[in-house]
């Protein structure tokens, strides 16, 4: 990728969805759903929700293993890793709160990347106790100077994005089984600027997200039969993620565009034989501005590729529709 293919790239097919993962390339002959000019904008608000996840994961990560450790910094670097991440917490304990815990990145790449996403700068997060459980957190994390490289092409970004746990539940059968549900309200204010070496131009574009995010999982004993020996493993088959709400911004071409999944028909992620798939669910996409279109896209568990997810894409103004097979990457837990 040595130019600002950069952020198209990311996507093997214009309407591919909503995350990175590879797509089956689609060679029917079914009447062009979208024109040139659609295709381009459905492409440019995938690919920025796209890159807005890439980011995203990597602090929900880092947070996630201080929190099990009750904020004791132990995170070992990988032999796969270049340059170097340093994670520094004000009050390393499981009682005070707010804390802050500052992430500074240096020409650092993970082992996990799927390309060669390179990030500079600091994330600052502060973490704020939500009553007398210390499970349920707001995280408030604060981009200064942050910058993702791949090939020739930076991507900095800039503004706020807020996680809270808003609420979990842990249901015990006897010691054979235990459940865990969750639930997240997601929000986030962010500005990107897309330059490439040499390049006169920069794209911009903004991300507004309002969503909730709800998590149920689900673990068997295989130990013994009493508290002493038991021992849960996670049924990842049974498993379930779910969201709601909307993502609108400013799209690099300047136009507005919004997402839209409503409570009555959520994106629901699920797993067959491990592998993550979009089960069921309806997203609305519609943009103004110098291009006005309006899709809906529908997922559901492809019948006969069940490790697959079909969606299909209804151009609302024409009414035709276009189906494809999609694979979710593994390594994402967000898909939307």
């Amino acid at each position: 990728m040595k130019s600002r293919g950069l952020i198209y790239s990311l996507l093997s097919l214009a309407i591919c969805g909503l995350t990175m993962g590879g797509c089956k390339k689609d060679n029917s002959t079914t009447p062009a759903t979208f024109t040139s000019g659609q295709v381009a904008q459905v492409q440019n608000s995938d690919t920025q929700d796209a890159t807005a996840d890439k980011n995203d994961q990597d602090v929900d990560v880092t947070l996630e293993q201080l929190q099990v450790t009750n904020y004791q910094n132990v995170t070992s670097k990988s032999l796969l890793t270049s340059g170097s991440k340093i994670v520094t917490v004000d009050h390393p304990d499981s009682t005070y709160f707010p804390k802050v815990v500052t992430i500074v990145y240096s020409n650092y790449q993970d082992s996990t990347a799927d390309e060669s996403f390179i990030r500079n700068g600091e994330i600052d997060v502060t973490v704020t106790a939500n009553g007398s459980d210390k499970q349920l957190t707001t995280r408030v994390q604060t981009f200064k100077d942050y910058s993702v490289t791949t090939d020739s092409t930076t991507v900095t970004i800039n503004g706020t994005r807020t996680v809270t746990k808003t609420a979990h539940t842990y249901k015990l059968k006897w010691l054979t089984s235990l459940r865990v549900s969750a639930t997240d309200i997601i929000t986030a204010n962010l500005k990107y600027a897309v330059v490439k070496t040499g390049a006169t131009d920069t794209l911009k574009f903004t991300r507004i997200v309002d969503k909730t995010r709800k998590t149920i999982l689900h673990y068997s004993n295989i130990g013994g039969n009493t508290w002493k020996t038991v021992k849960f493993r996670n049924i990842l088959a049974q498993d379930t993620i779910s969201y709601t709400g909307t993502i609108s911004g400013v799209n690099e071409e300047g136009n507005n565009y919004s997402k839209i999944v409503s409570i009555a028909t959520p994106l629901v992620i699920t797993y067959y034989k491990g592998t993550p798939i979009m089960s069921s669910g309806t997203m609305e996409l519609s943009i103004t501005g110098n291009t006005t279109a309006s899709f809906t896209f529908t997922y559901r568990e492809d019948p006969n590729h069940p490790h697959r997810t079909l969606v299909t894409v209804t151009n609302n103004a024409t009414g035709k529709t276009h189906s494809f097979d999609r694979i979710l990457s593994r390594k994402y837990v967000k898909w939307w």
